[in-house]
């Protein structure tokens, strides 16, 4: 009987990359059963090891993207640890990338290169901007990434730009990379070809942005009937006594509900106020109105009183409160194991549930090259592809 716990069992993925976009989309891989081989450069590793809060050589951000996987440390400036790189390539499903356009092509570990030899191998190369134009060259980072795609203009801040305070670009960007290919995975099983996939930072992120933050840019002609945009619909939260609640009032009853919470049932007769088309035009004042009431009320209790008209409701949770969260306790979310390594750890469970279950609990994040010596092993006694 198939283990729809491991949909990913017998795929192998090899991972050359630093930070967060290839390390997060090849994780999703690892909890799905695949056996990820994170390629690392000698010396430091990945620097994301080294970021945040950490313990010999692992940290926090690292741990958490990058469980489950095998490491191994080679020297891409080496002649022996380039065939080696090639070998593993030869012998994997996947092969992902975020380095610059160019840097594999030069190394002889290019997608035409590789491909040609093995012409199943699907390979995808995560840049910042693509190979066009003037920025085709460029780094990309995060917050750079977050200014260039419009992230920056949308947080509501009194001067006019903020960042979104997670690294939300390298995230969507991992995302969209394990979509792909699981898409390319899917068309070789029906063609028995791989494929080469190219994926931009930029291209990804706009593109998550665009559904609702470019909407008010989709529909063109001198006809169109502009409302507020959507960033609009996110009302300012209502401060308590002990925090704030989050709201999300769409229908007039959920109104009427708002307006009764904060002791302004007056605002029911106003007409600007009712009905969806109206509110969109209005509903930059309505949320400031709302915004400027203060309830008497802890956050429970006015989350209890929206909660019983219907209205989707939540405290302003930190991320300390999560895992004693009545509802996260009830999903699973969090988990706490043993780490060879470092000890206690806590971590979020994959989100999928595949057959109704939880995914099955992977490995620990790896120590640098901690696995080179298997790895390497294993391919001196595997077959040639």
């Amino acid at each position: 009987m198939t283990d729809t716990t491991q949909p990913l069992a017998g795929i192998r993925v090899v991972e050359f990359s630093t930070m967060i976009t290839a390390s997060l989309a090849t994780m999703m891989f690892a909890q799905q059963g695949a056996d990820v081989i994170k390629v690392e450069p000698p010396g430091i590793g990945d620097p994301m090891r080294w970021l945040g809060s950490q313990k010999g050589g692992i940290s926090g951000l690292f741990h958490n993207c990058n469980q489950a996987k095998r490491s191994i440390t080679l020297d891409l400036k080496s002649p022996a640890d380039i065939a080696s790189a090639r070998e593993l390539c030869l012998q994997a499903d996947v092969v992902i990338h975020n380095y610059r356009p160019g840097v594999m092509d030069r190394l002889g570990l290019g997608s035409a290169a590789l491909r040609e030899a093995k012409p199943g191998l699907i390979y995808c190369a995560i840049t910042g901007f693509g190979h066009e134009g003037p920025l085709s060259n460029r780094p990309a980072y995060d917050h750079v990434m977050q200014a260039m795609a419009g992230f920056m203009t949308l947080q509501g801040h009194p001067g006019g730009f903020a960042y979104v305070k997670t690294l939300i670009c390298d995230k969507i960007t991992a995302y969209t990379a394990a979509q792909a290919i699981t898409a390319a995975l899917f068309a070789r099983e029906r063609s028995g070809s791989g494929q080469h996939i190219d994926l931009s930072m930029l291209e990804s992120c706009i593109a998550f942005l665009w559904p609702d933050g470019g909407m008010h840019l989709t529909l063109k002609g001198e006809d169109v009937a502009h409302g507020a945009p959507f960033a609009d619909y996110y009302q300012l939260p209502l401060r308590s006594t002990d925090g704030a609640i989050a709201y999300a009032a769409m229908t007039d009853s959920h109104w009427d509900a708002v307006f009764d919470l904060v002791g302004r049932p007056d605002l029911k007769g106003e007409e600007k106020y009712k009905g969806l088309a109206n509110r969109s035009v209005h509903m930059a004042e309505l949320a400031s109105i709302i915004a400027g009431e203060k309830p008497n009320l802890t956050s429970a209790e006015m989350v209890a009183m929206l909660a019983s008209k219907d209205v989707p409701a939540a405290a302003c949770l930190s991320l300390e409160d999560l895992p004693a969260d009545q509802q996260a306790l009830a999903m699973g979310i969090f988990e706490q194991c043993e780490h060879p390594l470092l000890g206690p750890v806590q971590h979020v469970t994959p989100p999928a549930r595949f057959g109704g279950r939880k995914l099955a609990p992977c490995g620990p994040s790896p120590a640098l090259g901690e696995h080179g010596e298997a790895i390497l092993a294993e391919l001196a006694a595997r077959p040639q592809p």
